[in-house]
């Protein structure tokens, strides 16, 4: 993945050439950092977690290695919320976690998708535009004010169909 020039000043990369970037999760498994650093990733998008109070499993261990190979970091939260009231619990919970990383850390991505509105419809709501927008923003708003700059996750469909980016003025992570 590419990383915009916004996105490279936070992370403290001067952009030369085409910077090259992953994210990643507990489903990658056990990551060798060095052999990363040394394929040329210069930047990560490491998952925190998701919902409420769900620790990826392998968080601490990919944070820690990356910054220890040199690799510059972000995090993103996968969010299961469907009131914002619940999008500002699991922003709180992620600003817990994330703490002791807090000077490494360039930005903090809330992550709202299909997976987060299939959670939704099962508990009985049907998340329209304004409210997954209105939950992004609560999430958002809530690491702002936890010292962190803030930014939100989304593909195409999300920003045709799903968002309103306008009122979302926060570092964009397109796919």
């Amino acid at each position: 993945k590419q990383c915009n020039r916004k996105a490279a000043d936070l992370l403290g990369i001067t952009i030369t050439k085409d910077i090259k970037g992953i994210d990643v999760s507990e489903h990658q498994g056990v990551i060798d950092w060095k052999k990363v650093k040394a394929s040329g990733i210069e930047y990560a998008v490491i998952r925190a977690g998701y919902g409420k109070g769900n620790e990826d499993k392998h968080f601490v261990r990919n944070i820690t290695e990356a910054l220890r190979a040199g690799i510059h970091v972000s995090v993103y939260w996968f969010m299961y919320s469907y009131t914002t009231a619940m999008a500002k619990a699991e922003a709180e919970y992620c600003m817990k976690l994330i703490a002791p990383w807090k000077d490494a850390i360039a930005v903090v991505f809330a992550d709202w998708e299909y997976d987060s509105i299939n959670y939704a419809k099962k508990n009985k709501v049907s998340p329209s535009k304004n409210l997954i927008t209105a939950m992004n923003k609560e999430f958002c708003e809530a690491v702002k004010k936890s010292g962190y700059t803030a930014g939100v996750y989304y593909n195409y469909d999300y920003k045709a169909n799903h968002m309103k980016l306008s009122e979302l003025p926060y570092v964009n992570w397109y796919l």
